[in-house]
Protein backbone atom coordinates (compact mmCIF):
# COMPACT_ATOMS: atom_id res chain seq x y z
CA UNK A 1 0.00 0.00 0.00
CA UNK A 2 1.83 3.38 -1.21
CA UNK A 3 0.90 6.48 1.26
CA UNK A 4 -1.56 8.26 -0.58
CA UNK A 5 -4.04 5.02 -0.83
CA UNK A 6 -2.83 4.64 3.31
CA UNK A 7 -3.68 8.06 3.83
CA UNK A 8 -7.32 7.81 2.32
CA UNK A 9 -7.58 5.20 4.99
CA UNK A 10 -6.66 7.11 7.48
CA UNK A 11 -8.67 10.43 6.64
CA UNK A 12 -12.10 7.98 5.85
CA UNK A 13 -11.60 6.62 9.91
CA UNK A 14 -11.15 10.52 10.84
CA UNK A 15 -14.00 11.51 9.14
CA UNK A 16 -16.66 8.51 8.56
CA UNK A 17 -15.19 6.22 11.80
CA UNK A 18 -14.44 3.20 9.88
CA UNK A 19 -12.39 1.96 6.76
CA UNK A 20 -12.31 -1.26 4.68
CA UNK A 21 -9.10 -2.60 4.10
CA UNK A 22 -9.02 -5.63 0.62
CA UNK A 23 -7.21 -8.77 0.32
CA UNK A 24 -6.07 -8.34 4.10
CA UNK A 25 -6.35 -12.57 3.90
CA UNK A 26 -6.31 -14.84 0.88
CA UNK A 27 -9.53 -17.07 -0.21
CA UNK A 28 -7.72 -20.19 0.99
CA UNK A 29 -6.57 -18.27 3.94
CA UNK A 30 -10.32 -17.70 4.48
CA UNK A 31 -11.71 -21.41 3.90
CA UNK A 32 -9.31 -22.40 6.31
CA UNK A 33 -9.99 -20.15 9.22
CA UNK A 34 -13.76 -20.86 8.63
CA UNK A 35 -12.98 -24.39 8.85
CA UNK A 36 -11.04 -23.92 12.10
CA UNK A 37 -14.22 -22.24 13.36
CA UNK A 38 -16.39 -24.64 12.58
CA UNK A 39 -14.06 -27.17 14.48
CA UNK A 40 -14.80 -25.09 17.56
CA UNK A 41 -18.01 -24.38 17.22
CA UNK A 42 -18.70 -27.69 19.20
CA UNK A 43 -16.79 -25.69 22.08
CA UNK A 44 -18.65 -22.61 21.76
CA UNK A 45 -20.62 -22.20 24.95
CA UNK A 46 -17.23 -22.62 27.17
CA UNK A 47 -15.14 -20.12 25.20
CA UNK A 48 -14.19 -22.18 22.17
CA UNK A 49 -14.22 -18.95 19.90
CA UNK A 50 -12.38 -16.98 22.84
CA UNK A 51 -8.58 -16.17 22.37
CA UNK A 52 -8.50 -18.08 18.80
CA UNK A 53 -4.73 -17.30 18.85
CA UNK A 54 -4.31 -19.75 21.17
CA UNK A 55 -7.01 -22.66 19.36
CA UNK A 56 -5.14 -22.92 16.00
CA UNK A 57 -2.07 -21.97 13.94
CA UNK A 58 -4.22 -20.25 11.34
CA UNK A 59 -5.69 -17.46 13.65
CA UNK A 60 -1.94 -16.27 14.11
CA UNK A 61 -1.96 -14.59 10.94
CA UNK A 62 -4.09 -11.65 11.99
CA UNK A 63 -1.69 -9.87 13.85
CA UNK A 64 1.46 -10.58 11.09
CA UNK A 65 -0.39 -8.37 8.20
CA UNK A 66 1.94 -5.46 7.69
CA UNK A 67 -0.54 -3.10 6.42
CA UNK A 68 -3.16 -3.77 8.94
CA UNK A 69 -0.50 -3.15 12.10
CA UNK A 70 0.93 0.20 10.31
CA UNK A 71 -3.05 1.40 10.42
CA UNK A 72 -3.53 0.16 13.67
CA UNK A 73 -0.25 1.51 15.25
CA UNK A 74 -0.92 4.95 13.41
CA UNK A 75 -3.65 5.33 15.73
CA UNK A 76 -3.03 3.48 19.19
CA UNK A 77 0.55 3.84 18.89
CA UNK A 78 4.07 1.67 18.05
CA UNK A 79 2.88 -0.36 21.44
CA UNK A 80 -0.87 -0.99 20.46
CA UNK A 81 -1.76 -4.57 22.28
CA UNK A 82 -4.35 -6.89 21.11
CA UNK A 83 -7.59 -6.66 23.16
CA UNK A 84 -8.64 -10.34 21.98
CA UNK A 85 -9.85 -12.45 19.13
CA UNK A 86 -12.99 -13.73 18.31
CA UNK A 87 -15.22 -15.73 16.63
CA UNK A 88 -18.04 -14.66 14.90
CA UNK A 89 -20.49 -17.54 13.22
CA UNK A 90 -24.05 -15.27 12.14
CA UNK A 91 -26.40 -18.36 10.96
CA UNK A 92 -29.23 -18.13 8.78
CA UNK A 93 -32.39 -15.97 9.82
CA UNK A 94 -30.28 -14.68 12.89
CA UNK A 95 -28.18 -11.60 13.23
CA UNK A 96 -29.83 -7.79 13.62
CA UNK A 97 -29.48 -7.28 17.10
CA UNK A 98 -29.62 -3.48 17.08
CA UNK A 99 -26.65 -1.02 17.02
CA UNK A 100 -23.99 -0.64 19.95
CA UNK A 101 -21.03 1.29 20.43
CA UNK A 102 -18.64 -0.73 22.01
CA UNK A 103 -17.04 -0.33 25.88
CA UNK A 104 -19.52 -2.18 28.43
CA UNK A 105 -17.13 -4.47 29.76
CA UNK A 106 -13.94 -2.27 30.01
CA UNK A 107 -14.38 1.04 28.60
CA UNK A 108 -16.60 4.71 28.97
CA UNK A 109 -19.84 2.67 28.50
CA UNK A 110 -18.90 0.25 31.76
CA UNK A 111 -21.77 1.78 33.89
CA UNK A 112 -19.40 1.80 37.30
CA UNK A 113 -16.64 3.67 34.86
CA UNK A 114 -18.88 6.55 34.11
CA UNK A 115 -17.54 9.70 36.98
CA UNK A 116 -20.16 12.40 37.68
CA UNK A 117 -17.49 14.91 36.55
CA UNK A 118 -17.43 13.58 32.88
CA UNK A 119 -20.98 14.82 32.35
CA UNK A 120 -22.43 11.97 30.21
CA UNK A 121 -20.01 12.37 27.26
CA UNK A 122 -17.40 10.38 26.13
CA UNK A 123 -14.08 10.97 25.02
CA UNK A 124 -14.26 11.61 21.46
CA UNK A 125 -10.96 13.96 20.78
CA UNK A 126 -8.51 10.85 20.00
CA UNK A 127 -9.00 7.37 19.06
CA UNK A 128 -8.74 5.52 21.93
CA UNK A 129 -9.60 1.88 20.89
CA UNK A 130 -10.11 0.32 17.40
CA UNK A 131 -12.02 -2.82 16.63
CA UNK A 132 -11.51 -4.82 13.40
CA UNK A 133 -13.82 -7.37 11.46
CA UNK A 134 -11.81 -10.15 9.20
CA UNK A 135 -14.47 -10.97 6.47
CA UNK A 136 -14.12 -14.53 6.50
CA UNK A 137 -17.38 -14.36 4.01
CA UNK A 138 -18.10 -11.79 1.82
CA UNK A 139 -19.85 -9.53 3.33
CA UNK A 140 -23.16 -8.28 1.71
CA UNK A 141 -26.94 -6.45 2.12
CA UNK A 142 -28.37 -9.57 2.89
CA UNK A 143 -26.22 -12.03 4.88
CA UNK A 144 -25.71 -10.37 8.45
CA UNK A 145 -22.51 -7.87 7.28
CA UNK A 146 -22.14 -5.15 9.70
CA UNK A 147 -24.35 -2.24 9.69
CA UNK A 148 -22.69 1.23 10.73
CA UNK A 149 -23.74 4.87 11.30
CA UNK A 150 -21.06 7.01 9.69
CA UNK A 151 -19.79 9.85 11.77
CA UNK A 152 -21.41 8.53 15.14
CA UNK A 153 -17.80 8.35 16.77
CA UNK A 154 -17.78 11.91 16.69
CA UNK A 155 -21.11 11.85 19.00
CA UNK A 156 -19.83 12.88 22.55
CA UNK A 157 -23.03 11.65 24.16
CA UNK A 158 -23.72 7.75 25.95
CA UNK A 159 -26.68 7.45 24.28
CA UNK A 160 -27.43 6.20 20.73
CA UNK A 161 -27.83 9.66 18.60
CA UNK A 162 -31.30 9.98 17.95
CA UNK A 163 -31.19 9.09 14.09
CA UNK A 164 -28.95 6.35 14.21
CA UNK A 165 -30.95 3.47 13.14
CA UNK A 166 -32.43 5.49 9.81
CA UNK A 167 -28.99 6.56 8.97
CA UNK A 168 -27.45 2.83 9.62
CA UNK A 169 -25.89 1.31 6.44
CA UNK A 170 -24.75 -1.68 5.52
CA UNK A 171 -20.87 -2.50 4.73
CA UNK A 172 -20.40 -4.33 1.35
CA UNK A 173 -17.11 -6.32 1.40
CA UNK A 174 -15.19 -8.78 -0.19
CA UNK A 175 -14.44 -11.97 1.19
CA UNK A 176 -10.73 -11.38 2.83
CA UNK A 177 -11.38 -7.96 3.92
CA UNK A 178 -10.94 -6.34 7.08
CA UNK A 179 -13.03 -3.20 8.53
CA UNK A 180 -11.31 -1.32 11.05
CA UNK A 181 -13.51 1.43 12.97
CA UNK A 182 -13.15 3.44 15.82
CA UNK A 183 -14.73 1.52 19.12
CA UNK A 184 -16.88 5.16 19.31
CA UNK A 185 -18.47 4.15 16.00
CA UNK A 186 -22.24 2.56 16.81
CA UNK A 187 -22.61 -0.36 14.48
CA UNK A 188 -24.18 -3.74 14.69
CA UNK A 189 -24.64 -6.99 12.66
CA UNK A 190 -27.59 -6.87 10.19
CA UNK A 191 -30.16 -10.20 10.21
CA UNK A 192 -28.73 -13.12 7.86
CA UNK A 193 -31.15 -13.13 5.44
CA UNK A 194 -29.35 -15.92 3.12
CA UNK A 195 -29.08 -19.43 3.35
CA UNK A 196 -25.67 -19.76 4.24
CA UNK A 197 -23.49 -18.91 7.74
CA UNK A 198 -21.87 -15.88 7.80
CA UNK A 199 -18.06 -16.05 9.60
CA UNK A 200 -15.89 -13.38 10.52
CA UNK A 201 -13.68 -12.82 13.44
CA UNK A 202 -13.90 -9.55 15.52
CA UNK A 203 -9.83 -8.32 16.49
CA UNK A 204 -9.91 -5.29 19.23
CA UNK A 205 -7.04 -3.30 19.60
CA UNK A 206 -6.31 -0.96 22.66
CA UNK A 207 -3.83 1.93 23.65
CA UNK A 208 -1.19 -0.62 25.96
CA UNK A 209 -2.10 1.55 29.07
CA UNK A 210 -5.95 0.99 28.65
CA UNK A 211 -7.17 -2.12 30.59
CA UNK A 212 -8.49 -5.05 27.92
CA UNK A 213 -10.84 -7.72 27.99
CA UNK A 214 -8.58 -10.17 28.69
CA UNK A 215 -4.69 -9.86 30.38
CA UNK A 216 -3.02 -10.93 27.21
CA UNK A 217 0.27 -11.06 28.99
CA UNK A 218 -0.66 -14.16 30.82
CA UNK A 219 -3.25 -15.93 28.59
CA UNK A 220 -1.03 -16.24 25.88
CA UNK A 221 0.12 -19.67 25.06
CA UNK A 222 4.18 -19.86 25.43
CA UNK A 223 4.49 -20.98 21.90
CA UNK A 224 2.41 -18.50 20.50
CA UNK A 225 4.36 -15.83 21.90
CA UNK A 226 7.54 -16.89 20.73
CA UNK A 227 6.13 -17.74 17.10
CA UNK A 228 4.79 -13.65 17.14
CA UNK A 229 8.78 -13.17 16.90
CA UNK A 230 10.23 -9.94 18.12
CA UNK A 231 6.75 -7.85 17.82
CA UNK A 232 4.87 -10.40 20.26
CA UNK A 233 6.02 -8.62 23.52
CA UNK A 234 4.23 -5.03 22.40
CA UNK A 235 1.31 -7.29 20.76
CA UNK A 236 0.66 -9.24 23.66
CA UNK A 237 1.33 -6.64 26.63
CA UNK A 238 3.89 -8.03 27.66
CA UNK A 239 6.17 -4.60 28.62
CA UNK A 240 2.72 -3.25 29.63
CA UNK A 241 1.97 -5.59 32.72
CA UNK A 242 2.00 -3.55 36.24
CA UNK A 243 4.80 -4.90 38.49
CA UNK A 244 3.92 -6.83 41.47
CA UNK A 245 7.11 -6.07 42.72
CA UNK A 246 9.30 -3.09 43.59
CA UNK A 247 10.80 -1.08 40.47
CA UNK A 248 14.40 -2.18 40.70
CA UNK A 249 13.28 -5.86 40.92
CA UNK A 250 11.30 -5.96 37.74
CA UNK A 251 12.25 -6.34 34.38
CA UNK A 252 9.52 -4.72 32.42
CA UNK A 253 10.82 -5.79 28.98
CA UNK A 254 9.73 -9.29 30.15
CA UNK A 255 6.80 -8.55 32.33
CA UNK A 256 8.63 -10.38 35.23
CA UNK A 257 11.09 -10.36 38.18
CA UNK A 258 14.54 -9.58 37.23
CA UNK A 259 16.20 -13.34 37.08
CA UNK A 260 17.99 -12.70 40.75
CA UNK A 261 14.25 -11.99 42.14
CA UNK A 262 13.43 -15.38 39.67
CA UNK A 263 12.03 -16.95 43.56
CA UNK A 264 9.26 -14.35 43.54
CA UNK A 265 7.79 -14.91 40.66
CA UNK A 266 4.01 -15.45 40.51
CA UNK A 267 3.13 -17.99 37.76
Amino acid sequence: MDQGEFDRHVNHILTHGYTVLTDMLSVEECDKTCSALERLAAERARGGFECLFNKDLVFERIYQLPTYLRLIRHFLGADAILSGMHGSRIEPGSGGGGLHADGELTGYLRPRSQATADRGKRITSHVMSLNTIFCLSEFTQSNGATQVVAGSHEVETLDIPETAVERAKIIDAPKGSTIVFNTNLWHGSSKNESAEFRYALLVPWRRCWQRGEYEMARVVKDDVLERAGEQGPAIFGIDALAPYLERWQWDRDRGKPLSEFAHLHRA
